[in-house]
């Protein structure tokens, strides 16, 4: 796997597909890798018991190698953007963690009705940002 941090996501859900452009837009410097769940990066990094583990949303592998899931994975996300996010992070990690994650699966549970995916969302990644985009 990667030696840069990873951020697996759901690329038929328009929350996903938002949170990925979210990221690209407040980073501080280049830092994720993205791939789709389920893609050739995905299948190759994971056994397909440890895969059957993880939500359908999003996750993340940090560089090195620790999979972060639920709200630790998106909390970890925004510490790493600019600094008004990073904030929102840390006082989002404060929170104990079954109270995030419960957060976290109200919100995934009801992500494709409230969310759609945008016509053309995935495959659409502007040249300069596709070396950062795994299958």
């Amino acid at each position: 796997m990667s030696d840069q941090p990873i951020l697996f996501y759901d690329g038929d859900c328009g929350l996903c597909h938002r949170f990925v452009l979210f990221v690209l837009k407040h980073e501080r410097e280049p830092l994720f890798q993205f791939a789709p769940l389920g893609g050739p990066t995905f299948v190759a990094a994971f056994a397909a018991a440890q895969a059957d583990t993880f939500p359908d949303s999003l996750f993340l592998a940090t560089g090195e190698g620790t999979v972060l899931t639920l709200s630790d994975a998106a909390v970890y996300a925004l510490k790493t953007l600019s600094p008004g996010w990073c904030r929102v992070g840390k006082v989002i990690g404060v929170l104990p963690r079954p109270i995030r994650d419960l957060g976290y699966r109200s919100v995934a549970a009801v992500r494709r009705k409230l969310f759609k995916q945008p016509k053309g969302a995935c495959p659409l990644v502007p040249v300069e940002l596709r070396g950062r985009f795994q299958q």
